[in-house]
């Protein structure tokens, strides 16, 4: 053990030397470079070596200095539950964009490396951490694979709940097609309550237990987009099913005067709409639709349209002062919530159930390129707006998932416009986010801007920021070609 440990200080002490050395020789950061050092670093020293079994998993949370697992559960940090954390193993939920940044990283070296170690770090995870009696993935909001109990873990029993959407379904399906077939059989028997259409986004892992009442718009878009990939590999009209049962129950729980569904059935939320969830199911149903059949596709299609006329008709204020996206309203009258959590947006910080500007743009260009309404460009440009004359509030606790939006945003303004300062202001907020979360201790990022909390750990978005940094790269540096990954936080 002394002797391995004291080789993988060895090799992280070349690796940081090389990063820093890289960064020395001009004034702007070698963000390719960055970006390398950081998959390199986490592909030879981030695995699970620890426990009975040995795999190719890699560690959601790091010591930077040392590059091995936690040794103790640390503090809560601002904005984040520790009921959500992965420290002692991995959540690939929460690593998304680490695996599509080794896979971006093929695309634009050439090297093969990257990829195959982001496929089998999926395969294995995918064949190896599925519960036996509900065939769901040990992954998302709350749970992930321990490597120490080589078992679901971490926090608030064993809940399955997405984090976010998953992207990669059609590499999934490549890597383990039996696996996330029985996935996706198990997010309908074991997560739709009855099959009826009603759910609760939390559900058992280890044993059948559904739930009501929590039926979130942007929830049952991550099950119709496993659906509807199962469908296309399997042709099981289940998933048709599922589908239709999901789209049937938003559409007659939806508001008879806005056609929209509320936040959930929650007889505490059933009169507020969280819009930015109805428009994450929107974009789920339309992608779905290219791969189910004709009827259930016009059925979905229909649904997410009427999403669009109400998102672009919403009251959003990106005036100097003003409150950012619309978060919350009466799903009848379509008022602004002024009161309570799900009010506004902000263009820096961000907390639990809460985003910014730039991540809800986000969602709005995801949308723009699958309908190309104005109205949808539009509101990627306002907000936009913003950025280009605010700094990054480093008097609070700043992640480095905050700023990695603010580049994705100034990257897809650019994308829109062809203007300059769009990619300046992207490049300018990546030289920020080198200097906040980088230095020569490691090539990982540290968690937050805040000298307390000085590890490595994806939850605050770590491998987001990296992932920024590449695109920022590839559309400077390779501009004709469009590196495939998908914008997820929603």
């Amino acid at each position: 053990m002394g002797r391995r440990l004291a080789m993988r200080k060895i090799h992280l002490s070349v690796l940081t030397t090389l990063f820093i050395a890289s960064a020395a020789c001009s004034a702007a950061p070698d963000y390719l470079h960055i970006t390398k050092a950081y998959a390199d670093a986490l592909l030879e020293h981030g695995r699970d070596t620890y426990g009975a079994v040995h795999s190719p998993l890699i560690s959601s949370a790091l010591d930077r200095k040392t590059m091995s697992m936690l040794a103790e559960k640390l503090e809560r940090m601002p904005g984040i539950r520790n009921g959500d954390r992965s420290l002692f193993g991995a959540n690939v939920m929460h690593d998304q964009d680490l695996y599509q940044l080794l896979y971006a990283l093929t695309e634009v070296t050439g090297n093969k490396k990257y990829a195959q170690e982001a496929d089998k770090s999926l395969k294995w995870f995918f064949n190896h951490c599925q519960s036996p009696a509900t065939g769901l993935f040990a992954w998302g909001e709350h749970i992930g694979w321990s490597f120490k109990t080589e078992n679901y873990a971490f926090a608030r029993g064993d809940n399955h709940e997405f984090y976010g959407p998953w992207v990669l379904w059609q590499k999934s399906f490549e890597l383990a097609p039996k696996a996330c077939t029985t996935f996706a059989q198990g997010l309908w028997d074991h997560q739709i309550h009855e099959h009826s259409g009603e759910f609760s986004r939390h559900a058992g892992w280890a044993e059948h237990r559904t739930g009501t009442k929590n039926e979130y718009p942007r929830h049952g878009g991550f099950y119709i987009a496993a659906w509807a990939n199962a469908y296309e590999r399997t042709k099981d009209p289940v998933f048709l099913k599922a589908i239709e049962t999901l789209v049937d129950y938003f559409n007659q729980h939806s508001s008879k005067v806005t056609a929209q569904f509320p936040c959930s059935t929650n007889p505490n939320r059933q009169t507020i709409m969280w819009p930015e969830s109805n428009l994450s199911l929107a974009v789920d149903l339309w992608d779905a639709a290219e791969k189910v059949t004709p009827e259930l596709a016009r059925k979905m299609r229909q649904r997410a349209l009427k999403t669009d006329k109400v998102y672009l008709s919403l009251t959003h204020d990106f005036s100097p002062a003003g409150k950012g996206f619309v978060a919350g309203a009466n799903f009848n009258t379509l008022e602004r919530l002024t009161e309570g959590p799900w009010t506004d947006t902000a263009i820096w910080a961000t907390a639990y159930g809460k985003a910014t500007d730039a991540q809800i743009a986000m969602l709005c260009y995801e949308r723009y390129k699958q309908v190309k309404m104005d109205g949808y460009r539009k509101l990627v440009l306002d907000s936009a707006a913003r950025y280009l004359y605010t700094e990054p509030d480093t008097s609070i606790t700043l992640y480095p998932g905050s700023i990695a939006d603010s580049i994705f945003h100034m990257l897809a303004a650019y994308k829109l416009t062809r203007q300059d300062y769009y990619l300046e202001r992207a490049d300018y907020f990546a030289a920020q986010a080198v200097s906040i979360f980088l230095d020569k201790t490691s090539p990982l990022p540290k968690v937050s801007s805040s000298p307390k909390y000085q590890h490595y750990e994806t939850i605050t978005g770590a491998d987001d920021l990296m992932l920024a940094l590449l695109d920022l790269w590839a559309t400077k540096n390779q501009p004709n070609k469009q590196l495939h990954f998908v914008y997820e936080h929603r």
